[in-house]
């Protein structure tokens, strides 16, 4: 910080920081303790009411349904719907329609309605000219009454439906419908309709939700968003069609999501909000208020505190002006006072009026003075002395230096032989190790290319068959040809199909190829079944043609051609990584600078040469991402990795669970390897990086191959860390850095 230009304004300032810290720590704090706890509790309550609103709705609904399910066993329903199908509308006995009357104004619902087993509507308590009509109609056949009666039949439970257009009622409902039994069977069904101004009152309760809180639900008909209640502050979005891009809330909570969170609502104000999924009406659920409202306990305090700050502050600076005038004015005349002294002849004394601590300083300065004047010559004399002891010290760093040039010329000679017997050694445990790996990956290369030879075998026999092919294919017409153009191309293609699901595909062509005279039902569907999903029917002319066998049997060429060219292309593919990763491994490069490396494709490089060690009985995890490369020497951290994994494979005598992991950040690269071998006791843990240490039998290990890991590891910078227990396994984590040291 630069320095202020007097003594007064610095104290001034340090007593207003000084005095300022508290004031100003408490009162960011107490308004960050207050917010907190006000934003939380106002959070917590927001939810409870959400939760509240969303309790009773769906206690509402499961009362929907247990006064739907009640009416449906009632005897004077069964009665009414039994009264026969002379009459389309039974009139019912005073009794019985005092008792549904009763029962829709009791319950609060818009109407009661009863459709017998053929659709027709015999009943309805406040819409009569729906009665006489059939649910199958054009009018009703497309309404959510006609799917809840269908879905209630079929499930044999009452059913509730989502809020829908319904044209009689010439706005939106819904409806619970229940079958109603007799003996057993279904003789139709009862239909409550629900009072939308009984679910608005239930919904638009906004107790706790200040001036500015409200409800919104809505639900989805036909792909679009509509709000099925009437909002706080605009009642005529009720039953409208609504943009979802104003309601984004109301929209996540429909797809099934809940939560709590800030949001600008559909006026635009920045509200706290609680979204919520209603499953037995198919609604979304937001219950929200303004953050102006909610939050205004808030700035109150704060406007509070403010006040508070700024008259602290007034009171600071007056006592910081009182502190100054008294102290510092004496201090400044005697900085003065120093500045004038002359340098070549000390003053006796310095003369200033002062009290308390600064009169003492100022004694102190003037015996300082004439302690000054004492020593000066003492000090003259030591100048002297230390000038003819400084040039003898110089004569002997001179001769020191000249010994330190040789011994270093000595050091670089040195440094150069251990660096060419560092990489002899390395290319020699490189060698050895590569030696171990020749007879598995001759068995590698082998077996793609047994693979391909049999492939091969069976293109050559299915081209044998070309001749008569083409013989057959010319006898055909013209529609038949295209036909068997088609089956030759999806043969091509291929099928994705799982067994299951080829299974399933046989057992359907057969199952209807069966009924087809001529048709060879068995083989046809065996070898359809091995393409993709065709339509049969368009195929069945070939497929009862005199000659449908030998067609088939040239499709089924056709199939073994495109799985003979898939297996070339898979074993050659094979084959030529594990000549990649062995040519890569195999080179030597005497690279003197690092080059960026992908860890990954370091890695994968040995485990293809280590697959046919490792395929037989280890159960290898590699859990390996692709991340951006690091600067290495590419060939020796694949001398790292190839002697950890063959010491991993070792210690578990090739049997086990392998697991090799890859992690990166901003600073370093981690690969974890971990085996389930014998481990490593722990009175030689520490000594398995020293050279020529060992514990594997003689002629098996050189006790050179974790010394080299360290020194390569510690040529880029990184570590290698090791964890064991005996008869648990080991781990070692090797760590790289990710960007080159500056």
């Amino acid at each position: 910080m630069k320095r202020l230009n007097s003594i007064a304004a610095e104290l001034g300032l340090l007593f207003l920081l000084v005095a300022l810290a508290p004031i100003l720590t408490a009162y960011f704090v107490a308004n960050d303790i207050f917010g907190d706890a006000i934003r939380k509790e106002k959070r917590e309550a927001l939810t409870a009411i959400a939760d509240a609103a969303h309790g009773r709705i769906e206690s509402y609904v499961r009362t929907l349904i247990t006064d739907t399910t009640t009416l449906a066993k009632s005897p004077k329903v069964a009665e009414l719907l039994r009264a026969g199908n002379v009459m389309l509308q039974p009139e019912p006995s005073p009794a019985t329609a005092e008792f549904l009357r009763a029962y829709r104004e009791e319950k609060g619902y818009f109407d009661v309605m009863l459709v017998d087993q053929a659709g027709n509507i015999r009943l309805s308590l406040t819409q009569p000219s729906v009665v006489g009509q059939s649910i199958h109609g054009e009018r009703l056949h497309d309404t959510q009454l006609a799917r809840m009666i269908e879905a209630a039949n079929t499930l044999l439970q009452t059913e509730v439906s989502n809020f829908a257009h319904f044209p009689p009622s010439n706005g939106h409902a819904a409806f619970l419908a229940a079958p109603v039994f007799d003996g057993g069977i279904i003789i139709g069904n009862v239909v409550l309709q629900v009072d939308n101004r009984e679910l608005d009152a239930i919904i638009n309760r906004f107790g706790g939700l200040g001036e500015s809180g409200e409800v919104l639900v809505g639900t989805v008909e036909n792909g679009r968003l509509i709000i099925t209640a009437p909002p706080r502050h605009d009642p005529s979005l009720q039953n409208r069609l609504v943009d979802p891009a104003r309601f984004p809330l109301l929209h996540t909570a429909l797809e099934g999501s809940q939560g709590t969170g800030r949001h600008a609502d559909y006026r635009g104000e920045d509200t706290l909000a609680v979204w919520r999924y209603l499953p037995s009406l198919n609604w979304g659920m937001v219950v929200k208020i303004d953050t102006a409202e909610l939050y205004a306990p808030i700035r109150r305090f704060e406007a509070i505190s403010l006040v508070v700050l700024l008259a602290s502050v007034l009171l600071v600076l007056i006592g910081a002006l009182l502190s100054n005038r008294l102290v510092s004015r004496p201090i400044v005349r005697f900085a003065q006072a120093v500045k004038a002294l002359d340098e070549e002849s000390l003053p006796p004394a310095v003369d200033i009026e002062a009290r308390h601590e600064i009169h003492d300083l100022v004694a102190a300065f003037n015996t300082l003075i004439a302690s000054v004047r004492s020593h000066q010559h003492q000090l003259e004399a030591r100048v002297l002395q230390r000038t003819a002891e400084l040039a003898q010290a110089n004569a002997g760093l001179e001769k020191a230096n000249l010994d330190l040039q040789e011994s270093n010329a000595e050091l670089a000679v040195t440094l150069d032989e251990l660096k060419r017997t560092h990489s002899q050694l390395v290319e020699s445990e490189k060698l050895a190790t590569l030696g171990q790996l020749i007879a598995g990956i001759a068995h590698e290369i082998n077996t793609p290319l047994g693979s391909i030879a049999s492939s091969i075998d069976t293109i050559i026999a299915a081209a044998q068959q070309q001749t008569a092919f083409l013989q057959l294919y010319a006898g055909l017409p013209a529609a038949e040809r295209t036909l068997v153009t088609a089956l030759l191309d999806a043969a091509g293609t291929g099928s994705s199909l799982s067994l299951k699901e080829k299974r399933a595909l046989k057992k359907d062509y057969e199952t209807r190829l069966a009924v087809q005279p001529g048709a060879d039902a068995r083989k046809a569907a065996e070898i359809l079944s091995h393409l993709p999903p065709l339509e049969l029917d368009r195929y069945l002319p070939l497929l009862t043609h005199p000659q449908s066998a030998l067609i088939l049997d040239h499709i089924k060429h056709g199939i073994n051609i495109h799985r003979a060219s898939q297996n070339i292309k898979i074993a050659s593919e094979k084959a030529r990584k594990v000549v990649f990763a062995l040519k890569n491994f195999a080179r030597f490069s005497n690279q003197g600078s690092k080059a960026p490396t992908r860890l990954r494709d370091s890695i994968d490089t040995v485990l293809t040469l280590y697959h046919n060690q490792i395929k037989q009985s280890v159960d290898l995890h590699a859990d390996l991402p692709e991340l951006p490369p690091i600067p290495a020497y590419a060939d020796e951290l694949g001398q790292v990795w190839m002697n950890l994994i063959h010491n991993a494979l070792q210690a578990m005598d090739y049997s086990g669970r392998l697991d090799i992991s890859l992690e990166q950040d901003d600073a370093r690269a981690v690969v974890r390897i971990r085996d389930s071998g014998c481990g490593i006791p722990d009175d030689i843990r520490d000594r398995i990086f020293q050279p020529f240490f060992t514990t594997k039998p003689a002629g098996e290990g050189s006790g050179l191959g974790l010394d080299i890991v360290r020194k390569i590891l510690d040529k880029h910078g990184g570590a290698i860390r090791v964890e064991s227990a005996v008869g648990r396994g080991s781990t070692f984590e090797v760590t790289l850095p990710v960007t080159e040291a500056a």
